[in-house]
C-alpha cells in the first residue's frame, strides 16, 4: 500500500481477503484466560448488526493459534503475548464490506452480570477491495495490469477528433490524503445501504451515481457551454485531488465544473481508491440516443441548417466529437457466463432534458463484452451504451414532396464508435500519444472493423511507435470507406450485430430496414481537413465527379460552424451554396476558406469544428450527405526541470511555450500538481503579448523518491487549454 497522509498520523487501509495485526496492552495486569473475556468488535454503518454482517464480534481465546481456515468468515488467532502485550491477529473475508470499520475492545470477566468495558480504537479503519485475492470479485490476475489499471498514479485521458485524437494527462491522486475520505462521504451520500457495500457492482453503480450532482448533492457539476467564471473551467484541472479537497472544504457541495472527461477521470481515481482496477476509455463520435431507437436522427431544413430539436422540437440525439466513461474490472455473477472482465460505467450526467423527464442517472455497469456480442438485455443499461459505439446516424433534410415533409439522405463514411482508446500498460509517452490503445475490438466485432485495426494488439501502438499517426488515420479511413462502399450500413458483422441488439427496442426496428439506393453515378467526397495551427487559416471542399454518360444538375451545401465538443453548434464560420451543371466524366470542386479573423471570436473551448456537406442530383434524386469534424492545434507546454531532484531539496520547473495568436492574452494563469511532489496549485501569471515566448519558472519540494510525473496547464481569457508534463525520477 501507498497511501500517504499529509498529517503525522496515518489511517489504517487494509484489503480484504487478507489478515493484519492488531495488539493491545492490559493497563494493570496480565489477561488471565480463566476469568477474563476479551472480544474485539467490528462495527460498519450507522446502524451496526451481526445479523446483517455489518457488526462482527470475534472472541479472544488463548488456545486459538491457527485460523479456523473458513475465506468468507471474519477470524482471529493469538499471535504473541508478552507480559502486558497481546498480538493477535484478524483474517478480513474477501466479501467484507468496504469503506470505515469502528475497532472495540470489549473487556469483561466470568462473573455473572460482571460490566462489559469498550475501548474504542482511536482511528477507524478503511477496508477495500482486493484485486490480488483470487475470492475477490475484483481480481486481476496480471501484476502488469495490477501496476496500471490499480497502483498508477498518472495516466490520460484521450480527447480530440477521431482523426487526431490527444491523450490529455491526468493525476488520479488515488493515494493522496482526500481520495478516500471523498471516496467515503460520496458512498455516504449515494443513499447505498451499508449491507451492499461489499458488492462492487452496487458500489460502482452507486458512485457513478453521485459523482454528478443533483439538487445540491454530488461531487461534481457539469457544464458543456457558456461561461465558467462562477467556477473552475473543466480544462484547468490537472487532476482529482484537488477537486476532492474543493469538495471536503466546502461541506460537501458540488465542485464546478466538470465534462465527460473529467466525470471519468475522477471516477477512476475514486475506483482506483477503493481498490477496484479502473480505467477511462474514450469513444470517439460517440451518439447519444435519446429516445431508444439506436439511431441518431438529424434533420436539415430546405437551407441546410440543422433543425435544433427537429421537426417536433423534442429531438434531443446527439453526436459528440467524443465521450469518455470508465472500465472498471470484476465478475459478473449476476449475469450468465462470459460476462466477466471489463464493465462500462458512465458517470456524466445525462441531458437536462432526461434530469427534467426523470430520467435513469446511473448508467452500467456495462459488460463490455454483452456490448461486442449485441447482447443488450444485460444489467446494467446495457442499450445505451451500445448505442453509443453502433447506432445508425441518419440525415433527413426538408422536402415539401414528401408525405411527412422530410426525405432520409444516405449518409456515407460517418461511422459511430470510430474509435475507441484508453492508455497501455506500461507505456507512458510525454511528447506523443505512442502509449495509446485501441480497445474498439472489445465493443465492436472485428469483422467490422478494418484490417489495419486487427494488426497485433493495435496497429494505434505500433503506428504511432514508426511515427506514422497521421499515416494509421488515413488508412483506417480508406479502409472503411471501402468498406462502406461494400457495405453501405456497416460489414455483415457489425450489422448483424445491431439487429441483434435491436430485437429488444422496439422503437429501433424501423430504423434497421434495409436500404434502397437510388442511381448513384455521381461521386462527391468530403476531403479531411489538414492540420490547422490555432491562428492560421483554413480550406474544406468537396470534390465532384460526374461518372455517368449524361449532363447531371448538381445542387450542393457546404457549410462550417464552431461546435462544442458535444456536437452543439456554436457559431457560423462559413457557407457556399451552388448549383450547376456537370457534364459527362467531368468534376467541379467546392472549397471555402476561412481565415483568423472570420473566426477568431468565433471558436469556443477547444476548438472544434464541424462541416456539413449536402447534395442533390436533379435527374437522378440522388442525395449525398456528410459531415466531418476537425480541432484547431494548439502550442504544447514545456516542462523542463533543473538540477536533480532529491527528497527534502529545493527543486524548480520551467514551464515554457509561445502566444500563437496575434492579440494579448490576459488573465493568464499556469495550474500544476504532481503526486509527491507539489499539490495542485494555481499561480496568477502576466499578461502575454502576440507571438510572445514566455516561460514561468516554480520552485517545489519533493516528498517522495521514485519516478513522478509534473502536469501543468496554462489558461487565459484568450486561450487556454495548453497542457504539459513531465517525467521525474526522485532520489533520497
Amino acid at each position: 500500500m501507498d497511501y500517504r497522509s499529509s498529517s503525522s498520523s496515518s489511517t489504517t487501509v487494509l484489503r480484504r481477503g487478507q489478515p493484519f495485526f492488531m495488539a493491545v496492552r492490559m493497563k494493570d495486569r496480565n489477561f488471565d484466560p480463566r476469568r477474563d473475556i476479551l472480544r474485539a468488535s467490528f462495527s460498519f454503518g450507522p446502524n451496526p448488526q451481526v445479523t446483517k454482517g455489518t457488526k462482527v464480534v470475534l472472541p479472544f481465546r488463548m488456545n486459538q493459534r491457527e485460523f479456523n481456515r473458513a475465506p468468507q468468515k471474519w477470524d482471529m488467532r493469538l499471535h504473541q503475548q508478552e507480559g502486558f502485550n497481546i498480538t493477535f491477529q484478524v483474517h478480513i473475508p474477501a466479501n467484507a464490506l468496504v469503506g470505515l470499520w469502528r475497532v472495540t475492545i470489549e473487556t469483561t470477566t466470568a462473573t455473572p452480570g460482571a460490566r462489559v468495558d469498550e475501548f474504542r480504537f482511536k482511528d477507524d479503519i478503511y477496508i477495500l477491495f482486493n484485486p490480488f485475492c483470487r475470492d475477490d470479485p475484483v481480481y486481476l490476475d496480471n501484476e502488469e495490469l495490477r501496476k496500471e489499471y490499480l497502483m498508477n498514479e498518472s495516466g490520460k485521458v484521450y480527447v480530440g477528433t477521431h482523426n487526431r485524437p490527444k491523450g490529455r494527462r491526468w493525476i488520479y491522486g488515488q493515494f493522496s490524503d482526500v481520495a478516500l475520505p471523498a471516496a467515503q462521504l460520496l458512498l455516504e451520500q449515494s443513499g447505498l445501504n451499508p449491507t451492499e457495500r461489499g458488492n462492487p457492482v452496487q458500489v460502482v453503480r452507486a458512485i457513478a451515481s453521485i459523482i454528478n450532482a443533483t439538487d445540491g448533492f454530488g461531487l461534481l457539476e457539469g457544464k458543456w457551454e457558456g461561461s465558467f467564471e462562477d467556477g473552475v473551467c473543466p480544462w484547468v484541472w490537472t487532476g482529482s485531488s484537488k477537486i476532492f479537497e474543493h469538495y471536503l472544504r466546502n461541506g460537501s457541495k458540488p465542485v464546478k465544473y466538470g465534462q465527460c472527461w473529467v466525470f471519468a477521470a475522477v471516477a477512476t481515481s475514486i475506483f482506483r481508491a477503493l481498490g477496484i482496477p479502473s480505467r477511462p476509455v474514450t469513444n470517439f463520435v460517440s451518439a447519444r440516443d435519446t429516445n431508444h431507437t439506436m439511431s441518431v436522427d438529424k434533420y436539415f431544413d430546405v437551407f441546410g441548417d440543422e433543425m435544433k430539436g427537429g421537426p417536433d422540437g423534442d429531438n434531443q440525439d446527439a453526436m459528440w466529437n467524443f465521450h469518455a466513461w470508465t472500465e472498471v474490472w470484476m465478475s459478473r455473477p449476476d449475469l450468465q457466463t462470459g460476462f466477466n472482465g471489463w464493465q462500462a460505467i458512465d458517470p456524466t450526467p445525462p441531458p437536462q432534458f432526461w434530469q427534467k423527464n426523470g430520467g435513469e442517472f446511473r448508467r452500467g455497469p456495462s459488460s463490455v463484452e454483452s456490448v461486442r456480442r449485441g447482447e443488450v438485455g444485460f444489467a446494467y443499461d446495457t442499450p445505451y451504451l451500445f448505442a453509443e459505439v453502433n447506432a445508425e446516424v441518419s440525415h433527413f433534410q426538408e422536402d415539401e414532396t414528401s408525405h411527412w415533409g422530410f426525405r432520409k439522405i444516405r449518409v456515407n463514411n460517418y461511422q459511430v464508435g470510430r474509435m475507441i482508446l484508453t492508455k497501455r500498460p506500461g507505456a507512458d509517452d510525454d511528447v506523443s500519444d505512442a502509449d495509446a490503445e485501441d480497445i474498439s475490438s472489445l465493443y465492436k466485432n472485428p469483422d467490422g472493423m478494418s484490417r489495419y485495426q486487427k494488426q497485433g494488439d493495435g496497429c494505434f501502438n505500433s503506428l504511432f511507435n514508426q511515427g506514422m499517426s497521421s499515416s494509421y488515420s488515413d488508412m483506417r479511413d480508406r479502409e472503411r470507406d471501402r468498406d462502406m462502399k461494400l457495405f453501405p450500413t456497416g460489414s455483415p458483422a457489425e450489422r448483424l450485430s445491431a439487429m441483434n441488439a435491436s430485437r429488444s427496442v422496439e422503437k429501433s426496428q424501423p430504423m434497421f430496414e434495409a436500404h434502397r439506393p437510388t442511381n448513384e453515378d455521381v461521386y462527391f467526397d468530403l476531403i479531411d481537413q489538414e492540420k490547422v495551427a490555432w491562428g492560421q487559416p483554413f480550406n474544406f471542399q468537396v470534390q465532384i465527379q460526374n461518372r455517368s454518360q449524361e449532363m447531371r444538375t448538381i445542387t450542393t451545401i457546404l457549410s462550417a460552424n464552431s461546435v462544442y465538443y458535444t456536437g452543439v453548434t456554436a457559431r457560423r464560420l462559413g457557407r457556399c451554396d451552388r448549383q450547376f451543371v456537370l457534364q459527362p466524366g467531368g468534376r467541379e470542386t467546392m472549397q471555402i476558406r476561412i481565415s483568423w479573423d472570420e473566426y477568431r471570436d468565433k471558436i469556443v473551448d477547444y476548438g472544434h469544428i464541424k462541416i456539413y456537406a449536402m447534395a442533390s442530383v436533379q435527374e437522378t434524386k440522388q442525395c449525398w450527405s456528410e459531415e466531418e469534424d476537425f480541432q484547431l492545434e494548439k502550442p504544447k507546454l514545456d516542462v523542463q526541470i533543473r538540477g536533480n531532484p532529491q527528497v527534502g531539496q529545493d527543486c524548480f520547473a520551467t514551464f515554457s511555450f509561445m502566444n500563437p495568436i496575434s492579440v494579448t492574452l490576459t488573465e493568464c494563469e499556469f495550474t500544476f500538481e504532481g503526486p509527491g511532489l507539489v499539490r495542485a496549485q494555481t499561480v496568477k501569471y502576466r499578461d502575454v503579448k502576440p507571438g510572445e515566448m514566455i516561460s514561468f519558472v516554480q520552485k517545489f519540494m519533493p516528498r517522495f523518491n521514485g519516478e513522478r510525473k509534473l502536469v501543468a496547464t496554462f489558461n487565459s481569457r484568450e486561450l487556454g487549454d495548453i497542457v504539459g508534463s513531465r517525467p521525474i525520477h526522485v532520489r533520497d
